[in-house]
């Protein structure tokens, strides 16, 4: 019977292509959607990422609708004419978006589902909480399927544990979390769901062990096929857990003492290497790629640059070949640059080693443990320590490590 689940599919893409739907507003914006009509009750509220959608969702809302589920893809960056930016999401009117809420109720759907992913969770949230503020006795909302969810607060020091925004302590609908491996809310996802769950939200955490994060949203020819089989189960993961936050009781949304719809600063950072205000030794002890233990302690009397890294983030791999350059620079020295893989397989190393030459030594954090340990939110992440042992500096993100400015700065410890 496979050859007949492959028809109807391709059937569903032909008589269920999303259709373009504008919906004017009291505020005479115009709000954009690429619709999915199955002529249910029950719609899913696809809102975009930061950075938008990509043309990977429309198979598995094609499917959503064959299997009786309408679908609303709002976008919102083309209808505020707002660049794809980490800044985004912040851009977009609240007070819109619970009209079009309330555009879907008179449509006569009687349950609605938010799906986004990244910091696209902050905009589902808010608009959830207002909407329950402002309708206390309407059921209308059932809860949000949120792909890895950017709720952190601004740019967390590393070493620090990050604050999350206050619409995610707030949150009272159930939230189904979905977590690729590849990705860098996968180790985060006790700590999202401790956050959500402060306004009674019931968290439920689906993670996707060898998937890569964006899975959702990419082409298939930019997938591996453990990330494919993920995505064509998706209209299945989505079903699941509509059936499971269904069956939660929503109690009522706790009342704010302060303004949530207030977006948090996104705040940029120059390539320089900070001074390090957090915990100033922490353990580090791991085997490595060749089978060997290797604890952080036994290079006393040298200056070590920890990177933490894994070979799917592009940025993390772009800055390898400085790494090296600067490990070649200061070699006669006493100078150690030592290399910490994030939640990769031995044989995914391998793989990857046979393209890139990594002639550093490779720890290996397989349950991010030492992603836990040391504040560290975002890959690439980076930590010099001096002689004692004792961090001294930071950076979060990629760099040209042989940049002057940089060799200068450790060459202060040396």
């Amino acid at each position: 019977m496979k050859w007949l689940s492959l028809v109807c599919i391709f059937l569903s893409s032909i008589v269920f292509a999303g259709e373009e739907l504008e919906v004017e507003l009291s505020s005479g914006n115009v709000i954009s959607i690429d619709a999915y009509a199955s002529d249910g009750d029950t719609l899913f509220l696809y809102l975009p990422s930061e950075r938008g959608f990509g043309k990977g969702h429309v198979p598995t809302m094609q499917q959503l609708t064959f299997e009786g589920y309408d679908v609303w893809v709002a976008d919102l960056h083309t209808s505020y004419m707002t660049p794809k930016h980490r800044s985004s999401i912040g851009r977009f009117n609240i007070d819109d978006l619970l009209e079009l809420v309330d555009y879907a109720r008179k449509k006569s759907f009687n349950k609605i589902f938010f799906l986004t992913s990244g910091r696209g969770a902050q905009l589902a949230l808010k608009v959830a909480y207002q909407w329950q503020l402002n309708n206390s006795k309407s059921t209308l909302l059932k809860g949000h399927i949120l792909h890895s969810p950017h709720l952190i607060d601004g740019k967390p020091d590393l070493g620090k544990t990050a604050n999350y925004v206050d619409i995610a302590k707030l949150s009272n609908l159930p939230v189904y979390l979905l977590l690729p491996q590849f990705g860098t809310k996968y180790f985060r996802g006790e700590e999202i769901a401790a956050q959500l769950k402060k306004g009674g939200s019931e968290v439920f955490v689906h993670r996707f062990k060898d998937v890569h994060g964006g899975f959702h949203m990419r082409d298939v020819k930019d997938l591996t096929k453990i990330d494919i089989k993920a995505k064509d189960g998706l209209s299945d993961t989505y079903h699941r857990a509509v059936r499971l936050m269904s069956t939660i009781n929503v109690f009522k949304p706790f009342i704010a003492n302060k303004d949530i719809q207030k977006s948090p600063k996104v705040v940029s950072s120059g390539p320089v290497l900070k001074p390090y205000k957090g915990k100033q030794r922490i353990r580090l002890r791991l085997k490595t790629f060749d089978d060997q233990i290797l604890d952080i302690n036994s290079y006393k009397n040298q200056v070590v640059l920890l990177n933490f890294w894994a070979s799917w983030c592009k940025p993390c791999v772009k800055e390898i070949p400085s790494l090296i350059r600067l490990q070649q620079q200061f070699k006669d020295q006493s100078f150690q640059i030592i290399t910490i893989n994030i939640g990769e397989s031995k044989k995914d190393m391998a793989d990857f080693l046979k393209k890139v030459k990594l002639e550093l030594p490779i720890m290996l954090d397989t349950d991010g443990q030492a992603v836990k340990d040391w504040g560290v939110y975002a890959y690439p992440s980076n930590f010099v320590l001096d002689k004692d042992g004792v961090i001294r500096y930071a950076y979060r993100g990629a760099l040209e490590w042989d940049a002057p400015e940089i060799v200068n700065t450790i060459k202060t410890l040396l």
